[in-house]
């Protein structure tokens, strides 16, 4: 996008910035004759979330939801929209509600699974922002019990609801509304005690006493800001009629077009990708018959619908075609699109062609949206790629190159100015104005020194008597005319003058930190959107600026008998005319008095204030939307996309734009009332692109998406399973055949594309000889102290499955791990931090946030597992919603891991619906009750059954065979089958070279040649010596000993892992280890890979060694090999490591073997445990993982009978 000049003639800019206002001031709550629902305020009362429960009035309020009829046509709008408005409201304070009635019955309760306490809270000042007035507070958590890790919580996310209330009444009468105004860590959370700063919901409520103290209360589920600015949208929505009612409300199935399409032929030309059979044709040819086809589209009258004759020239089906003309013209467009079959490419061509046919760039905008940041970000992507020039409101996004799109960068291209531009400095000038009143009132109650005793006596403190006897000590004068007021009070309180005390909100040293919340926490539960149309001038992301009025006493007066006005002693004082005969003991007390009359008096003043700093903001907010808008138009923008959230957030700036079209994709996951709220009056489009079969909107409270009220059911879903009319798409893109299989109970009609059956598209798995396979196991679940479910021994499991199919060569990019449970994604996450190799896998993701995604192949963690015996229960698998996008994420390869025995005994909703995941499995022969887990050597392609985490320490990325293949240098290789090539080896066997200076080799074979004479290196006895490294040279050198722990060059202590031995499974973990190949890179000028990559193999270097046992138990370690610079690890965690004998560190000095001591297949002949299929070999690894738990420092090796002790780090 250029720059933006000057504003486009012939626009109503006062009726646009009318349109804003109206939204931006919007309060009902005066009018009359409204139904009662129309009338309620944006933010909950202190009585909607602290009802008297013995008033029947308050719980009939309570109890006013209405059922949700979605079966049926509606009686009339109103009762659609109210319905949908008061189960959003339940939705947003319920939980909140429940909490605050729990903690008044009981004001010593700790945090607990519902709520979160904070305590000790004190206000510490005002922010005066554009946003407007944020009251900063700090608090205590002490009510959690351990330590809080802010950047890792949900806690006091952005936009959600809190009640406060004093520690006195503890919300038997008072309750405070209010909303996190932002989350910001440094300098905020991250202080001791932390704090937060909140916009009060009503000014009335705003504290100005900074010794108050506070207690505030929030709720673990719901989050207001998603709900809010959907209600206040349906109350817009019920003051104006919309083309669309006829469909929402009565079910109307004429399926009529859009008016404007009636009149308008339309330009297909971007339908035209290819040219039938023209491989054999010149280039230019192919060019010159594109064209005249596009050109004979161009002025289609699409009414008539699309042509069959077009299909050989497009890449779209017939399915899809059918759904493009569905999109270009009905005013309710509804396109099923099950997984793989191109919803969002169905889409993007659907408006390609809606934009192509306009007159005028940017003369009609297209509102884009999705429930999810991702979800926005991939279309908008699309249409980018296309030239349209794009906006996305909303400051959420996590693509980089859809940031350059935002309304701030927009807004920074603009060289036009306009009267929005001199209003918004009136604006900023009254703002000034009123914080510099705003500071004046404040400076009465808070000096920077002693109380004015003119202002005590203006407030009516004291009379003009005692006020002047200030200036005389028992009649004489005690200061001069010129002296500062504060200066007479402060000779007045004497010694009776201290500094006021700080508010100790500082939170115990607890020694535990609260649970992880980063696996937990999916942004896009919570859509924050940050108001990127106002916040734009802030330097800093993330952090809000403003002018600082802080609220402290400096001063004090001592006051140790606690005297208050209310004690006669004190109230006879008081009466003095001579303020020096009150004695200097009750002079703390009088003037702590004057310090709570002082603040009672300006209180109503101070929260004028913040009322009319209020008013302000909204005025500048509503005249920056109008240059936003202004800048839209003159930059000819033609998609505007965000999320649903954000249309409802941004719904005056959007309704004052006009436009005529919106599309929601992933409209099946978007709940019916953030739909509805957006229908701006202008609208005569809604399109609906979706899958009701796949996820739906996602419910906190428990209750409200069971019968009545059915707030999971989407707008989407009531009208398909309705019979409103809409189009399906049939043909899938992405899964091999196999794969679709296990989508046929629920998609019977679903077909396969050709593309999907070619093998180069859809490659075999390496190492696996079969796509898809479902292991049963009963190893059982546990429950997190989130509540979240997770099951170890699956979680171990599919953490070596992945890297067996790493080691034979599938990259990272290429696998995802799904899993149901977040608890289950945390244990996940943690076993591949333990992993030595390279950065840690991390793509494993929730079902929930994954729609949409793909990959090649895809590991399934079902995690519920109530063992052999039970008790079964399934959770969210029953869902079988969640089992749909589950199983069809994966192009080439599915591998689910459960308990099939739960899934059959939890109920009969599970039993239904994975029993016919079963019967496809088993018809393929891929079902393995008992069996394990079939892997496939590449090389020999023996097959393998894995039954448990124990089984992959024999596994290398091949079999159990020995490697026959010798090394480049000539040695054998001596390890067990594997995948990686031989080249990508080195040897490490002695080095057998006569060097120059006559004597043998010291180093290994693959590295470089060295010897420690002088001849050699260079270096004589007689050589001058430097004092600069004295510590080094002086310190002790000390070699190795065989009987150390394993330790790494950096002096760590690694882990230990057994193998399996009889009935006993050792299980411990990867160790450390030294770089043996650093010399070998340097002499061919190459550099280790470390990072991740999908085009380079990843270093993984290590240490083979066999080790034999002598008849003394001595144990020797001989030669072995490494891997170099490309290779792949070919031993894991559990490598052949036996917990039986002695383990020996990487730095160990050993002896070469002699030829009597190695056996033909590279066994020992002291070795007594079976040869190669039991030679044991010592692992090393330079690369390291990031470790989550404490190292031991003292690790070694047990003998036999301690083989299922488990040593971790």
């Amino acid at each position: 996008m250029g720059s933006i000049s000057g504003p486009r003639p012939g626009l109503n800019t006062q009726e646009e910035l009318e349109i804003i206002q109206r939204h931006l001031n919007f309060d009902q709550s005066d009018l009359t004759g409204l139904p009662e629902w129309r009338t309620y305020p944006e933010i909950p009362t202190a009585e909607d979330l602290n009802p008297d429960w013995e008033n029947p009035a308050h719980l009939d309020k309570i109890h006013s939801l209405l059922p949700n009829t979605w079966d049926r046509p509606w009686a009339d709008k109103n009762t659609y929209l109210e319905t949908h408005y008061r189960l959003q409201r339940e939705e947003a304070i319920s939980m909140l509600r429940y909490s605050i009635k729990k903690y008044r019955q009981d004001p010593q309760m700790e945090d607990d699974d519902e709520t979160w306490i904070y305590t000790k809270v004190y206000v510490q000042g005002y922010l005066m922002t554009r946003l407007g007035p944020m009251c900063r507070v700090q608090f205590s958590t002490e009510r959690a019990g351990k330590r809080v890790r802010w950047s890792q919580t949900r806690r006091l996310t952005t936009g959600n609801l809190v009640a406060l209330s004093t520690a006195q009444d503890n919300f038997k009468t008072i309750c405070m509304p209010a909303t996190i105004a932002d989350h910001t860590l440094r300098d905020g959370l991250d202080q001791n005690p932390p704090t937060i700063q909140i916009f009060w919901s009503n000014m009335k409520d705003a504290v100005l006493d900074p010794t108050a103290e506070l207690v505030m209360i929030e709720a673990r589920f719901g989050y207001f800001e998603a709900v809010r600015h959907g209600m206040v949208g349906l109350q817009h929505v019920a003051n104006t009629p919309s083309t669309l009612d006829k469909y929402l409300v009565n079910l109307d199935k004429s399926d009529l077009e859009v008016e404007h399409v009636q009149k308008t032929p339309m330009n297909l030309a971007s339908l035209v990708h290819h040219i039938p059979d023209s491989s054999a044709l010149p280039v230019e040819t192919v060019r010159l018959r594109m064209a005249q086809k596009r050109e004979s589209l161009r002025n289609y009258k699409v009414l008539r619908g699309i042509h069959d004759d077009i299909s050989p020239y497009t890449n779209l089906d017939n399915s899809q075609l059918n759904a493009v003309h569905r999109i270009l013209t009905k005013e309710l467009a509804i396109v099923q699109g099950p997984p793989g079959t191109g919803k969002t490419f169905t889409s993007v061509q659907a408006l390609n062609i809606l934009l192509d046919t306009q007159a005028e760039h940017g003369s009609n905008t297209i509102i884009v949206a999705a429930q999810t940041n991702h979800a926005v970000d991939q279309i908008l992507t699309l249409l980018i790629k296309r030239g349209f020039l794009t906006l996305r409101l909303g400051g959420r996004s996590q693509d980089e190159d859809i940031k350059r799109y935002s309304m701030h960068n927009l807004r920074k291209r603009a060289t036009f100015r306009s009267h929005a531009e001199k209003d918004y400095r009136v604006f900023e000038d009254a703002r000034k104005r009123n914080i510099k009143r705003l500071g004046e009132t404040i400076a009465d109650v808070f000096p920077h020194g002693l109380l004015d005793p003119h202002a005590l006596e203006a407030a009516g403190l004291i009379t003009r008597r005692q006020r002047e006897s200030l200036q005389f000590e028992d009649g004489w004068a005690s200061a001069s005319a010129s002296s500062e007021p504060s200066d007479l009070l402060s000779a007045w309180l004497g010694d009776g003058q201290i500094e006021a005390p700080p508010m100790n909100s500082a939170d115990p040293d607890f020694e535990l930190d609260e649970d992880d919340d980063r696996a937990d926490f999916d942004p896009d539960d919570y859509n924050v959107e940050p108001d990127d149309c106002i916040a734009d001038d802030d330097d800093e992301r993330g952090r809000i600026h403003g002018i600082w009025v802080p609220i402290k006493h400096k001063w004090t007066g001592s006051n140790p008998r606690v005297y208050t006005e209310r004690d006669m002693v004190l109230r006879k004082e008081f009466k003095k005319g001579n303020l020096w005969d009150i004695p200097t003991h009750f002079r703390g007390a009088i003037y702590q008095f004057w310090q709570r009359q002082m603040l009672r008096l300006r209180v109503a003043r101070f929260r004028e204030e913040l009322l009319a700093n209020s008013r302000i903001c909204k005025n500048m907010k509503a005249n920056r939307w109008h240059r936003d808008l202004r800048c839209i138009r003159n930059a000819s923008i033609e998609i505007i996309g965000c999320t649903t959230t954000g249309l409802c957030k941004y719904r005056g700036l959007l309704a004052a734009l006009k436009p005529r079209t919106m599309l929601i994709e992933e409209a099946a996951e978007t709940k019916e009332a953030n739909i509805v709220s957006a229908l701006y009056p202008s609208l005569q489009q809604l399109i609906l692109v979706g899958d009701h079969q796949q996820l739906a909107p996602a419910c906190d409270t428990p209750y409200l998406d069971e019968a009545p009220y059915y707030v999971r059911v989407s707008m989407f879903e009531r009208l398909v399973k309705l019979n409103m009319p809409y189009t399906m798409l049939n043909m899938q893109r992405r899964m091999n055949p196999e794969l679709r299989q296990l989508l046929s109970p629920f998609y019977p009609g679903l077909q396969d594309h050709p593309v999907v059956r070619r093998p180069e598209a859809r490659p075999p798995v390496p190492g696996m000889s079969v796509r898809s396979y479902f292991l049963h196991h009963t190893w059982s679940e546990g429950t997190d102290e989130n509540l979240s479910k997770f099951n170890t021994l699956e979680a171990e499991m599919i953490v070596r499955f992945v890297e067996y199919l790493r080691m034979n060569g599938v990259k990272e990019s290429e696998i995802t791990v799904l899993t149901f449970y977040r608890g289950q994604r945390k244990r996940m996450l943690r076993e591949f931090r333990k992993l030595p190799n390279r950065e840690p896998f991390r793509n494993v993701h929730t079902v929930d946030s994954y729609q949409g995604e793909e990959n090649d192949i895809v590991i399934l963690s079902l995690v519920r597992s109530g063992g052999p015996t039970g008790p079964h229960r399934a959770g969210f698998l029953q869902n079988s919603n969640r089992a749909v996008v589950a199983l069809s994420r994966a192009r080439r390869g599915l591998y689910v891991f459960g308990n099939m025995l739960t899934l059959e005994n939890a109920c009969q909703e599970s039993r239904t619906l994975w029993g016919q995941v079963r019967d496809v499995f088993q018809s393929q022969n891929r079902f393995g009750r008992g069996g394990g887990l079939p892997i496939t050597c590449q090389r020999h392609q023996r097959t393998t059954w894995v039954h448990d985490p124990e089984d992959w320490i024999n596994h290398h990325g091949g079999c159990t065979e020995a490697c026959p293949d010798k090394l480049a240098c000539g040695h054998d290789c001596g390890r067990r089958c594997h995948w990686v090539d031989h080249k990508q080896l080195i040897c490490i066997r002695p080095c057998e070279k006569v060097l120059r200076c006559g004597h043998m080799c010291e180093s290994v074979c693959g590295h470089n040649c060295k010897c420690s004479c002088s001849t050699f290196t260079g270096a004589y006895p007689d050589d001058d010596a430097w004092d600069d490294n004295k510590t080094l040279v002086d310190a002790p050198v000390h070699p190795p000993v065989s009987g150390e722990p394993f330790t790494g060059s950096d002096g760590r202590v690694g882990r230990l892992r057994g193998s399996r031995s009889g009935a006993h499974t050792g299980r411990a973990g990867l160790r450390r280890g030294i770089d043996l190949v650093g010399e070998h890179e340097r002499r061919n000028g190459e550099s280790a890979q470390t990072a991740n990559s999908d085009n380079v193999v990843n270093v993984i270097r290590e240490t083979f060694r066999q080790v034999t046992i002598d008849q003394l138990g001595t144990r020797n370690v001989l030669d072995g090999v490494v891997t170099d610079r490309e290779g792949f690890m070919l031993g894991t965690v559990e490598d052949l490591i036996d917990l039986g004998e002695t383990a020996e560190t990487e730095d160990s000095v050993y002896a070469a073997p002699s030829e009597s001591s190695i056996n033909q297949v590279g066994g020992y002949e002291n070795d007594t445990r079976g040869g190669a299929d039991r030679a044991e070999w010592e692992l090393a690894s330079t690369v390291v993982a990031e470790e989550d738990d404490s190292a031991h420092s003292n690790e070694t090796a047990g003998t036999a009978d301690d083989e299922e002790d488990l040593i971790e780090m």
